[in-house]
């Protein structure tokens, strides 16, 4: 009796242990692929964002080009001097002009159209072959409205060159505002894909696409894909997403059935250039993101199934605790008020940023900010309401805090902090100009009666650190500078080491 009261406990509790460790691991399984999406939805997002900014930077560094030569051809266009010898010198030494401070290799050639949409000339020659762009996107749009400072084209391949690229063209118009023709700068789709990949660690089954305000196609990865058979209702499908989820950043991830393949589900990265009118979109299907976390979790699943009944407990518990270890450090470096980081979270990170600025000869600098007579504030509308400053000031920083690295904290009661590495004086002071103005438009509600004004002093110190340097010297400058602002009249900004008058309003 005794013997099977205490097998059948041992075999109970073999069983019910067997069946916790089961279910645990399958909850690991299950948690593990649900963090594994959402780092490969922030991967995608990160993506697009990449994506989305090197694009603008190339067109960016077009318009450059194209506004070079703009004034010389409309000046020969008035004169009625201009010819296709004159139009390709003005293009060859615009280019040479711009090679020499920037190496671009996705621009290949740039045309000289007339008003019928006949190439005349390139950077590289005189165009005495008879290339007709009339029927091109870019053209059709400039000469419809030729008041557009730029129009970008879709992905074609070029008449002139035989390169699959898009371009960008700014029209050339006469005296009395009409149209005589473009520039257009040609943007080579291979290279742009090479700078892609380098700027990507990976890029492993993921789509990407860039279209044009009418859903016309500009850009499309991987080359070995047609253009055929690119999805063109894809960019209508992203917008009316965009619309669906009020999402007005111009950036986001979501997961949505593939337009024209019901069975298929893709993860769609996004970011859009209201500058150029387009629409970055980097997708991977569900079946690929699948695939990879199978094949990323082959090894853990074998791990996992050795060590089943020695580890099954453990691991469990491990998790567990890792969860709320990671979820009290978290909640214990950030202010519980305003949502920033603390004065902990600030003291912790930021001797690292310090090696790093002394180490890469970076220019490192630090906002100080402090609400003007905060305590007369409190005095007047009360601690409630004065809470509602201290979040709305916090909003309002952290609404200009987008590159990864910078960062904004609570330093202590009124006071905010500003850490902002690999930047100088000068970008400083146009952060800390921005936070001034848009602190000034802040509309507090209830409990705040007669809708009270708010106004911040911001000390800005910059330095480039040497070994005399120490840690606390920047946020020390910073201080001290704000006091300056505060002595000054308030409202305004001070530059560390820098006379009263060049304190920013």
């Amino acid at each position: 009796m005794i013997r099977r009261k205490i097998r059948n406990q041992y075999l109970s509790l073999f069983l019910l242990l067997s069946l916790l460790i089961g279910v645990g691991s399958a909850f690991a399984f299950y948690q593990y692929y649900e963090l594994y999406k959402d780092s490969q939805k922030e991967e995608l997002e990160r993506e697009a964002y990449i994506s989305n900014g090197l694009l603008e930077a190339v067109l960016g560094d077009a318009t450059k080009l194209l506004d070079a030569s703009k004034p010389e051809f409309e000046s020969q266009i008035n004169q009625g001097a201009i010819t296709s010898e004159s139009a390709y010198h003005i293009l060859n030494k615009s280019h040479l002009a711009f090679n020499a401070f920037i190496k671009n290799t996705e621009f290949q050639s740039t045309f000289y159209v007339d008003q019928n949409g006949m190439v005349r000339a390139s950077n590289n020659g005189v165009e005495y072959g008879a290339v007709d762009l009339a029927d091109r996107l870019y053209f059709q749009t400039l000469k419809s409205n030729p008041k557009l400072g730029y129009a970008v084209g879709d992905l074609v391949v070029g008449k002139a060159t035989g390169t699959l690229a898009f371009h960008i063209a700014t029209p050339l118009l006469d005296r009395d505002g009409k149209f005589k023709g473009l520039i257009s700068q040609q943007v080579a789709a291979d290279e742009l894909a090479k700078h892609l990949e380098h700027s990507f660690k990976t890029l492993t089954g993921e789509k990407i696409a860039i279209y044009l305000n009418n859903g016309r196609l500009a850009f499309l990865y991987p080359k070995r894909v047609k253009i055929e058979d690119a999805n063109f209702r894809l960019r209508q499908d992203v917008d009316k997403k965009i619309i669906a989820i009020k999402d007005d950043s111009g950036l986001g991830v979501f997961e949505t059935a593939y337009a024209g393949r019901s069975s298929e589900r893709e993860f769609i990265g996004y970011a859009t250039s209201d500058k150029y009118g387009m629409l970055t979109i980097i997708s991977l299907s569900k079946s690929k993101m699948d695939a990879a976390f199978l094949r990323r979790s082959q090894i853990l699943g074998v791990v996992v199934m050795l060590a089943f009944t020695l580890l099954g407990a453990i691991m469990w518990r491990f998790y567990r605790n890792a969860l709320l270890v990671a979820s009290t450090f978290t909640i214990s470096m950030t202010d519980s008020l305003t949502g920033l980081k603390n004065r902990r979270f600030f003291d912790t990170e930021f001797p690292k940023f310090w090696k790093e600025a002394f180490r890469d000869k970076q220019p490192i600098s630090a906002l100080f900010i402090d609400i003007d007579h905060f305590k007369n504030f409190n005095d007047d509308y009360g601690h409630e309401c004065g809470d509602q400053a201290l979040i709305a000031v916090a909003k309002t920083i952290q609404t200009f805090i987008t590159r990864p690295l910078d960062f904004a904290c609570r330093w202590g009661g009124e006071e905010f902090a500003v850490l902002l590495p690999e930047t100088n004086e000068r970008g400083s002071i146009s952060l800390a100009n921005e936070i001034l103005q848009a602190v000034r438009t802040i509309q507090l509600h209830f409990p705040c009666s007669n809708n009270p004004h708010i106004t911040v002093s911001i000390g800005i110190a910059s330095m480039v650190v040497n070994e005399d340097n120490k840690t606390d010297d920047l946020i020390d400058m910073a201080d001290k500078a704000m006091y300056i602002a505060k002595q000054g009249g308030r409202n305004k900004y001070a530059v560390f080491n820098q006379p009263i008058t060049a304190m920013g309003q």
